[in-house]
């Protein structure tokens, strides 16, 4: 799939055509083409060759005898003429459109100056075009007509979505077929696509939900008569390779493609339940909690629980081998949460950052990164949010190789997990997946609060059951001695003991500074001086063992008190818990809560310096992999400038 690089456009960016688009929704010139008209000007309207020249000239500063004036706003102002003001909808409606002009200006102008047009009407309009560069300017030019078009009548597309009862009400309405688009000229252009929208609002809007309906379907049919002239057009490259993002209508442009409009809650993520991701105990039981404490999140106080008591995680990386299941990991977060979140009557929203949304352009990615946060933090969800590949995505300030985007979105990214004005609500969380966590810039890395190993199939019977899952249905085998399906992918079951086995780390050096702590009676740490020469003492191992770590293992032991999982009554039905007064939910689950111990607290201790232990030496192997390659390439060429010499 072909990366594309993505623009946002902004409310200031718009701002400078919000004066030109009053006006058009004011009051517009359009002339309807007689058949004599159209004949004389069938090579300015695509039917498949080149366009005929026509000079460059402005509608606005031109004016014809046949020309007629329309205004969309005094059409819409008629739908009620007993009322003096216009309905909410019919005021929405006027504003959507007018925005859509505004963004046909912006693409427009985008466009002219991706693609030179700007310098080939510049010099069409000083006289010193040359003869090989008319074909291009008159192929540009509708290029740009059609590109900014598209935009516009995908953005009245997305802004218009009914709501779905009022919609079951409209009856279906026929609009005529849109006839040949005149991109000759911008003016001409954005008139005649103007005069479409005007027809069907005369034609059909009786109502405000019959406005909307005619309005987006008027939008429909132009946006698929574009998609049919699109392979008479060239030069198109210049708006299919960015990727649109209007901010902060939150609306998609990418390409001739009609955005999506579905609801926020309707995500297309397969459905996997826990018992079908393989392996990955750990990991996979603290991201069903993830998923448990996101849904307890109440939108009226904007408080969640977890967040009170402790336990709640704002930031986790997950990392692994290539083929662990960190992608099917994520798939079923958002499972659990589409099932816990429609249970709550919550909204749900989900989205990834990934590489595409690192721009040419200086700002643009810290911009995408921003409106990504933004997104994940609106209070009035529940957010989920994933940077898949971080190590691409983000870059580290001690890589000389990373680029300015990557380097923008990590600033934004550190600013917004952990700077001064964070503000953790308990209704998002942000998942970071790597395979190579080393790469990841220290500082943000340091920003996740938990983290989880992802290492895939471990056991004979996590491969048995990866192979069941894969080919049970095609396949009938006697299940052998031993196996049951699923049986060992039972969480309590396989997590049982996981814990435990960090009493001591498993990173030889760290167990020798544990050691080294204990002294020769190999005692316990059962004081705070004890925990805290513990802690010094990695510090002095390594020295980002920070304050942020010790912050991170202090949340890491509250989860750790918030060993459990909802029961699975509350979860079934909104009255059982959900729909409680929040001072009661809280608590119910202060009931929940188990006792702290020394030994949780070093267990996460050891958890915590065992994952930067994997990270470092990680990055040190591949550090030392990358000088032993350059050894052997400069032994090989100096071999080679031997023999040569020889």
């Amino acid at each position: 799939m072909t990366s594309l690089s993505a623009v946002t456009i902004t409310d200031r960016e718009l701002a400078r055509h919000l004066e030109r688009a009053t006006q058009k929704v004011q009051a517009f010139p359009f002339r309807a083409p007689s058949a004599a008209a159209a004949s004389a000007a069938e090579g300015a309207t695509l039917r498949g060759r080149p366009v005929a020249y026509r000079p460059l000239r402005r509608l606005d500063e031109e004016t014809r005898p046949e020309e007629r004036e329309f205004s969309l706003a005094g059409r819409i102002r008629e739908i009620a003429p007993r009322d003096d003001l216009y309905s909410d909808v019919e005021h929405h409606v006027l504003r959507v459109l007018r925005r859509g002009i505004q963004v046909f200006y912006q693409i427009h102008e985008a466009y002219e100056q991706a693609s030179g047009l700007d310098r080939l009407k510049s010099a069409n309009r000083s006289n010193s075009l040359g003869l090989a560069e008319e074909s291009e300017l008159k192929a540009k030019i509708e290029a740009a007509s059609a590109s900014a078009l598209f935009a516009l009548h995908a953005y009245l597309w997305a802004r218009l979505a009914p709501d779905e009862r009022a919609a079951e009400e409209v009856p279906a309405i026929e609009l005529e077929t849109p006839g040949d688009l005149p991109l000759g000229s911008q003016a001409d252009a954005l008139h005649a696509s103007l005069h479409y929208l005007y027809a069907a609002i005369d034609g059909h809007a009786r109502d405000d939900a019959s406005l909307v309906h005619c309005v987006r379907e008027a939008a429909r049919e132009q946006a698929e008569r574009l998609q049919t002239l699109r392979p008479s057009l060239r030069h198109l490259e210049f708006f299919t390779r960015y990727r649109f993002r209007i901010d902060p209508d939150d609306v998609l442009i990418e390409g001739f493609e009609l955005p999506e409009s579905r609801p926020t809650s309707d995500i297309q993520v397969p459905i996997r339940r826990p018992e079908q991701v393989v392996g990955n105990h750990v990991a996979k039981l603290e991201a069903a909690r993830i998923a448990q404490r996101l849904a307890c999140y109440d939108a009226e106080r904007r408080a969640n629980p977890f967040v009170d008591l402790g336990g709640f995680v704002f930031t986790f990386i997950g990392d692994g081998q290539p083929g662990t299941g960190k992608t099917t990991l994520i798939q079923m977060i958002v499972s659990l949460l589409r099932d816990y979140a429609q249970v709550a009557g919550l909204p749900l929203r989900y989205q990834n950052f990934s590489v595409d949304e690192i721009s040419d352009y200086q700002g643009r990615s810290g911009q995408n990164a921003k409106r990504f946060c933004q997104s994940i933090l609106d209070p009035r969800v529940v957010g989920f949010g994933t940077v898949d590949d971080v190590d691409q995505v983000c870059g580290s300030r001690n890589d000389r190789n990373a680029s300015a985007g990557q380097l923008e979105v990590t600033g934004v990214f550190m600013q917004e997990f952990g700077g001064a004005q964070t503000v953790v609500r308990g209704n998002a969380t942000f998942g970071f997946f790597s395979n190579h966590p080393e790469k990841v810039d220290p500082a943000l890395r340091q920003r996740a609060q938990a983290r989880f190993l992802v290492d895939g199939p471990q056991t004979r019977h996590d491969f048995t059951d990866l192979l069941h899952i894969l080919l049970g249905r095609h396949l009938e085998l006697p299940p052998g001695d031993g196996w049951q399906p699923l049986a060992a992918q039972d969480l309590r079951r396989a997590v049982g003991g996981k814990y435990e086995a960090h009493a001591e780390p498993r990173s030889p050096a760290l167990r020798k500074v544990l050691e080294t702590v204990l002294g020769p009676a190999r005692g316990r740490l059962s004081s705070w001086r004890d925990f805290g020469e513990y802690l010094h003492a990695l510090k002095e191992h390594d020295p980002r063992f920070t304050g942020r770590a010790i912050k991170n293992i202090a949340d890491a032991v509250q989860a750790r008190m918030m060993d459990f999982d909802l029961p699975p009554e509350w979860l079934g039905t909104r009255e059982a818990f959900f729909s409680r007064p929040y001072e009661a939910r809280v608590a119910m689950i202060e009931e929940l809560r188990g006792e702290l111990t020394p030994e949780v607290v070093l267990q996460e201790i050891n958890r915590y310096a065992d994952s930067e232990t994997r990270y470092s030496e990680a990055a040190d192997r591949r550090e030392l992999e990358e000088r032993t390659r350059l050894v052997v390439l400069d032994a090989r060429a100096r071999k080679a400038a031997a023999d040569h010499e020889i």
